[in-house]
């Protein structure tokens, strides 16, 4: 059975399929397991192949995700993860998982034991993280096949024990996307691409956590010109691979500088995930100062407090589009744009 599994491993990597006619099928079971101790370079490159190796196997993409998370040992969270109401997953160990849809935070019947809050821990550990007391909060991004993963996760000693909050991406929208959910009117839309993608201006998306600032900035940098050059500081690794666009993915603000005095010449826009820490506002004013059209999201209650965070983090707001997000909770969670600023 063992051979026979690793002759199925070897047509998947070579030929990309098996016939369904091909006898190996009768050995599926062994191969989905010989497919799980397949390792890369890197823990991103081995769930890559993993993913792609089961979706060859199977032809179904759920399928395939579920063996992949099986491989990870997170299956337990398979169903949450492919209901594409759930915006946000919440584990703290010994108590039961929490989700949140668009109709708000709810509880679910499974359980945070231990050993599924460990693989988290393990994942950030295999991407170089260093989980100690004095970084004990951090977060870093996993793609899963077609999932997009952002994970924040509070460590000893600013909680009791650890906990793990995992927002899902599904896909990149369009602007057109967001005017039919209602994010964005025609108008603001409309607005939005003329000062940014036409007028080449800088942007700001602020608002409150979970307001669509993430979603919106990728949704604007889908309208611009593929062929400019893109940097960007994504920390939580959130933006996904576009084909045919350029792109250059730094995970460290740290690293900007030598990014810039290497590529200045060639470098036509800059994008960071999150304006955080005065660093990320140095590399905000940094970009604008050498000519880049530069592009980022913040924290903001309103549009007020927005302009002011800008203001004291010394960011000049002549020929900058501010757009602030608002999240109302009523019936449903609502996200909305509450203001547009042209400068």
């Amino acid at each position: 059975m063992q051979g026979a599994a690793l002759s199925g491993l070897i047509k998947l990597m070579e030929i990309g399929h098996i016939d369904e006619r091909d006898e190996l099928l009768r050995y599926k079971k062994d191969i989905i397991n010989i497919i799980g101790r397949v390792f890369s370079k890197n823990i991103d490159k081995t769930i890559y192949i993993r993913y792609k190796l089961y979706y060859r196997l199977t032809g179904d993409v759920s399928e395939a995700l579920y063996y992949l998370m099986k491989s990870l040992e997170m299956e337990v969270l398979y169903n949450l993860f492919i209901d594409n109401n759930i915006e946000d997953i919440i584990l703290i160990p010994g108590k039961f998982i929490y989700i949140t849809t668009k109709e708000g935070k709810q509880k679910t019947g499974i359980y945070a034991t231990s050993n599924i809050v460990n693989r988290f821990l393990l994942l950030a550990r295999a991407k170089g993280l260093k989980l100690l007391q004095s970084n004990p909060s951090f977060r870093y991004g996993l793609s899963l096949g077609p999932l997009r993963l952002r994970i924040s996760i509070d460590l000893p000693p600013i909680v009791a024990a650890p906990h793990i909050y995992v927002r899902i991406h599904r896909g990149v929208k369009t602007l057109e996307d967001l005017v039919v959910s209602g994010l964005l009117d025609r108008n603001d839309a409309v607005l939005i691409y003329r000062e940014v993608v036409e007028r080449r201006k800088d942007l700001i998306v602020a608002g409150p956590p979970g307001s669509g600032k993430t979603t919106l900035l990728q949704a604007i940098d889908l309208e611009l010109p593929r062929w400019l050059q893109r940097v960007y500081i994504d920390e939580a690794d959130e933006f996904i691979d576009l084909p045919d666009f350029n792109q250059i993915k730094i995970n460290s603000v740290s690293k900007l500088k030598e990014i810039f005095s290497s590529m200045n010449r060639n470098i036509d826009l800059f994008i960071i995930g999150e304006l955080q820490y005065p660093e990320h506002f140095e590399a905000y004013r940094a970009a604008r100062a050498i000519g880049l059209q530069a592009l980022g999201t913040m924290h903001a209650a309103d549009l007020g407090k927005a302009r002011s965070r800008l203001a004291d983090s010394r960011i000049d707001q002549d020929n900058i589009v501010i757009v602030q997000l608002k999240k109302e909770y009523k019936d449903k969670i609502i996200r909305r744009t509450a203001e547009i600023y042209v400068g």
